[in-house]
């Protein structure tokens, strides 16, 4: 199977886009923005909310959604959503001259909520209108590469960006900190522009006929054959992945002392094992369908949590960056994350037509989203009760206001595997190619 030349260069065009996105997104949602966040006095539950938000976003694709079933606009849903969603940070160098109180991280999560609510719209019409360039033979090879190819770009961001926050606190103290976090809040707008600009080069495909119109007919494609099975699945992996989302910036940064660079060090083992895995992991998906990766993948994340659990606050730290248990969960997450999630997206691209795939993929999404942020409130919730300092006696063990999440994400994460086991796979056509045919 040859890809003719002009889809070909938009599925190279597609990965500089990501490429720009993803530098824009590891500050915005990142390290970076949970380090600001701490900085002006964020508590746990504070953290669970940010942390949350994009999967709360999500919701909001239902509306792009039923907006799509009757008019062909997917590229300009796109690109009108991004560019407000990426603009409206510009608000948050403005922290600098609020008061020093908790209206600061109100404000702070006013605008992420915003900037989450609008991504989520234009990430449907994307899906829609990306998905279509991407021959369905090499869907999972493709976006197996691309996840890498993202994660890598994006990790030197996040690195230059954590060496520089780093440098300033231990130069100029917690004030001067606060401002360059602040500047590099404006730096992720701008590569996000220059982002916008390449998405806008992209050529789209005009849909054969339109869906259905109605939110009966989005409910229908909701239900219909394996919907209802895979929406089960999205809500039970999100829930319990939701539980640990918030708790991890803080136990890492604060619990463990690790520095920024430590943490964007964490991401860069992730990166290098998800580099190296994903792309082959995304060739067994394409041979042995994405189901059975998503179970292997769910399966290689389940420990996470107690990596976190069992690590003891005073633990020597690696080369000064962290300690070994959190070294191996970079590992683990590296090597199964980027497959769980590109896993699911091609399970939804599997199961639905061109014209319905919009509508499927923004039910699902807001499923999964309202699941993981109710997933986040309960951990952050936990701890908030529980206390900094304090702790929970849970069968004559007592666990700290962090511990306690940790351990009950585990036992989430293991029961969700039951609902991967009910989806069925669906049925695909046309013949496997190498990866190198996704890019020539």
């Amino acid at each position: 199977m040859r890809i003719a030349p002009p889809i070909a260069r938009a599925l190279r065009l597609s990965i500089i886009e990501g490429s720009l996105w993803a530098i824009y997104w590891n500050i915005i949602a990142g390290v970076v923005i949970n380090a600001l966040a701490l900085a002006i006095g964020a508590r746990p539950l504070h953290l669970a909310i940010l942390n949350a938000l994009p999967l709360l976003g999500q919701v909001f694709g239902l509306p792009a959604a039923r907006y799509l079933q009757t008019r062909d606009h997917r590229k300009p849903l796109a690109l009108l959503a991004e560019a407000i969603s990426r603009g409206v940070w510009l608000l948050v160098p403005l922290i600098a001259w609020m008061p020093p109180d908790d209206g600061r991280i109100w404000f702070l999560l006013a605008v992420a909520a915003f900037s989450h609510m609008t991504h989520a719209s234009g990430a449907v019409a994307w899906v829609s209108w990306v998905s279509d360039l991407v021959p369905e033979a090499i869907r999972g090879t493709y976006f197996g590469v691309r996840t890498a190819i993202l994660g890598l770009v994006g990790a030197v961001g996040a690195t230059l960006a954590s060496a520089w926050a780093d440098d300033a606190r231990s130069t100029g103290g917690d004030e001067v900190y606060l401002h360059v976090l602040l500047a590099l809040v404006v730096v992720a707008v701008l590569v996000g522009a220059v982002g916008w600009a390449a998405l806008r080069m992209q050529p789209v495909r005009r849909m054969r006929r339109m869906a259905e119109a109605g939110w009966s007919a989005i409910a229908r494609q909701l239900a219909h054959g394996n919907g209802v099975r895979i929406a089960v699945c999205w809500a039970a992996l999100a829930f319990s992945a939701g539980v640990t989302m918030g708790i991890f910036p803080p136990f890492f940064l604060d619990r463990l002392g690790m520095s920024m660079v430590g943490f964007t060090a964490y991401g860069w083992i992730a990166l290098a094992v998800s580099t190296a895995a994903t792309p082959a992991l995304g060739r067994l998906a394409d041979r042995w369908g994405h189901r059975t990766m998503l179970l292997v993948a769910w399966i290689g994340v389940l420990g996470q949590p107690l990596l976190s659990f069992f690590t003891p606050n005073d633990q020597p730290h690696l080369l000064g960056l962290m300690p070994w248990t959190i070294l191996l969960d970079a590992v683990v997450g590296g090597c199964f994350w980027p497959v769980v999630g590109v896993a699911q997206t091609n399970l939804v691209i599997g199961e639905a037509t061109s014209e319905s795939r919009a509508g499927l993929f923004a039910a699902l999404s807001a499923i999964a989203g309202l699941a993981g942020f109710a997933g986040a409130m309960v951990g952050g919730g936990m701890a908030e009760v529980i206390g900094d300092g304090q702790l929970a006696v849970v069968a004559g063990v007592g666990l700290d206001d962090l511990r306690a999440p940790l351990l009950l994400g585990f036992v989430l994460r293991v029961l969700a595997c039951v609902t991967i086991l009910a989806v069925r796979e669906p049925t695909r056509e046309g013949p496997g190619v190498t990866s190198a045919q996704a890019f020539t």
